[in-house]
């Protein structure tokens, strides 16, 4: 029996227990009968939502989730950073605001035909001056990166990352210098972000291993579970729940671990459980997440803090898209609508992600039109901003939408969704 056919086979033996007709799982979840009932023959292969949906209508506790699983494709390869200073950073910029990153390989005679020398040999400047002026622009640049194009804002990043590890290694042993690596080292992990959303795993994941040495180079170990939670979001994003469960839970088990690592790594944890259908081991780790992070805004210091910092309130947020994996629709966008009206006018990156998570939980409870104005609403942020994972949501939101094109309002989105699935010509080759 094939794959399809045995989730199709489980899964009218677990309503029929249930004692409930295919037109009333219809109803439940939102989905035609006749759709279904393909799915059940094994002539349809189910998607990883009407999964979920499925799962929780039938109080599968993810006996439905774990059948259907399979390994998924693409990411980053789990420790792809073996030698991060193999050859040197090419950076190069066209005149249409294009451009192409490296950080292999060497540079062609061509392109040196008339480019001058130049180097890091001499500290230029106070170090304690240093500090202020570049934790100025680092502040600068993340505020940037909520409004532009990662493709945009990527460049600039990059010069200033190797600017200030230039400074840096040439700054005397001592407490200037250790700063120093730990501020080099937050530009480096936010390069990493930009990767990401720029679409590029294995170069966020490059960015993010040279952040871990950078920091330890300035006596901060901190970074080293912070890189295990940022792997385990690129393994969510990859629908990959196992491990993202094992990375999240080796970030919190690490004694370098931070108060505020382990609760962006229990909100990881619990995103795992959600994907595998475990309500209350999701609930238990948000719990835990919530007391963590609410700790660690206690103790804020003036260093830079990891992790997003533009979300009015994480907690509620990650608890509503936590209910959408676990098939509650209904619940998650009433929940996310509590949340996605408090982001300030320049976070146009994360209102833009929640945004587009609580659309696609109305869609998904059928709630078209709020659904569609909400979408309508986020059109500016998502021309504006481009992001590789927001488009993975979109994608999923596309999916809902493709099932009811029937509808004037839909249809109406439709052209909208077409040009932000493609993405922005300018990222076409910004990054190596």
């Amino acid at each position: 029996m094939t794959g399809r056919s045995a989730f199709g086979s489980e899964l009218r033996r677990r309503r029929q227990q249930a004692e409930m007709s295919l037109a009333q799982l219809a109803r439940e979840i939102h989905y035609s009968k006749g759709y279904l009932s393909k799915i059940e023959s094994g002539d349809k292969a189910a998607n990883p939502t009407l999964v979920r949906l499925c799962d929780a209508a039938l109080g599968a506790h993810g006996a439905l989730v774990a059948l259907a699983a399979r390994t998924p494709a693409g990411g980053a390869a789990a420790d792809d950073t073996a030698d991060l200073d193999t050859g040197p950073w090419q950076l190069r910029l066209s005149p249409d605001g294009t451009g192409q990153f490296a950080h292999t390989g060497s540079v062609a005679a061509d392109s040196m035909a008339f480019a001058p020398g130049f180097g890091a040999d001499r500290l230029p400047a106070d170090p304690n001056v240093l500090l202020t002026l570049f934790r100025a622009r680092f502040d600068q640049t993340r505020s940037l990166g909520q409004v532009l194009s990662p493709a945009l804002v990527l460049p600039g990043l990059i010069s200033e990352t190797h600017m200030l590890t230039g400074i840096a290694r040439h700054t005397p042993p001592g407490d200037d210098g250790a700063a120093l690596w730990r501020l080099a080292a937050q530009f480096a992990e936010f390069a990493g972000w930009m990767a990401q959303e720029l679409g590029d795993d294995k170069e966020a994941m490059w960015w993010t291993a040279r952040a871990v040495r950078m920091a330890a180079i300035g006596g901060d170990d901190s970074l080293r579970p912070y890189a295990l939670f940022r792997r385990s979001d690129i393994t969510l994003f990859g629908d990959d729940p196992l491990r993202t469960l094992d990375l999240a839970q080796r970030a919190q088990a690490d004694p370098a671990a931070t108060v505020r690592v382990r609760g962006l790594a229990a909100e990881r944890e619990a995103h795992g459980y959600a994907l595998l259908g475990d309500p209350d081991a999701c609930f238990r780790a948000l719990d835990r997440s919530a007391t963590l992070l609410d700790e660690a805004k206690q103790a804020i210091t003036g260093a830079p803090v990891l992790g997003a910092t533009r979300t009015p309130d994480p907690t509620v947020l990650a608890r509503g898209w936590c209910l959408f994996d676990l098939g509650r629709p209904a619940a998650a966008a009433t929940l996310l609508e509590t949340g996605i009206s408090g982001f300030a006018p320049g976070a146009s990156r994360a209102r833009a992600r929640y945004g587009m998570r609580t659309a696609l939980a109305h869609m998904t409870a059928d709630e078209v039109d709020r659904a569609c104005e909400i979408v309508t609403w986020l059109a500016p942020d998502l021309r504006q901003i481009d992001s590789a994972t927001i488009r993975h949501d979109m994608r999923m939101l596309n999916r809902e939408f493709r099932r009811r094109s029937a509808q004037p309002q839909v249809r109406d989105l439709q052209p909208l969704f077409a040009e932000l699935l493609r993405g922005p010509t300018l990222s076409d080759g910004a990054a190596g």
